[in-house]
């Protein structure tokens, strides 16, 4: 008999912290009738490359700043990685261009912030970028692969072998011990 009290004031205890959670869960979504900002991501690509992310921000009465974050899938747990921030023109306009590091599908996302720092809105958008080179219009011969980058690498592993083979020079020596002069 004290089992079945047990069981039942365990049920009792589940029901009631499922009501609980249910509860919370109504309380924690928006109103139907609500007017919170909508933010619509689009994401282009501009003649200078990469991506341009444009974001369209509606029912904000004052200028917002849009944040825009980029998802790093490469490492489990990484936060949102912040590449940009703007604020949204008369017509509730803000863009951004982002020059990706890496090809692939990559997850933006933008919120919209108050300028108290309240978060109002936040949407997300997967594009498959391309990546861009860094050193687009820089001068080609000072990069490693360039005639000069090339000519470096060599020099630093032919003096990495002179090293090697003077290190073990000097370990046969000590090996073989001190000369005697007779």
């Amino acid at each position: 008999m004290a089992r079945m009290t047990r069981l039942g004031v365990r049920r009792a205890g589940a029901a009631l912290g499922g009501a609980l959670l249910l509860v919370a869960v109504v309380f924690a979504l928006p109103a139907a009738g609500a007017s919170g900002p909508n933010v619509v991501l689009r994401a282009s690509t501009p003649s200078g490359g990469g991506v341009a992310l444009t974001a369209q921000v509606a029912s904000v009465a004052t200028p917002a700043t849009v944040d825009y974050y980029v998802h790093l899938e490469e490492f489990s747990g990484a936060p949102l990685l912040l590449i940009g921030s703007s604020t949204t023109n008369a017509a509730g306009v803000a863009t951004d261009v982002y020059q990706p590091t890496w090809s692939g599908s990559q997850n933006f996302v933008a919120t919209v912030v108050a300028p108290s720092g309240t978060v109002l809105a936040t949407t997300s958008l997967t594009v498959q970028a391309a990546k861009t080179d860094p050193f687009a219009g820089s001068v080609q011969s000072l990069r490693p692969d360039g005639i000069i980058g090339r000519w470096v690498v060599v020099a630093l592993l032919a003096l990495l072998l002179a090293m090697w083979i003077t290190l073990l020079a000097v370990i046969v020596r000590v090996q073989q011990g001190p000369r005697v002069v007779r």
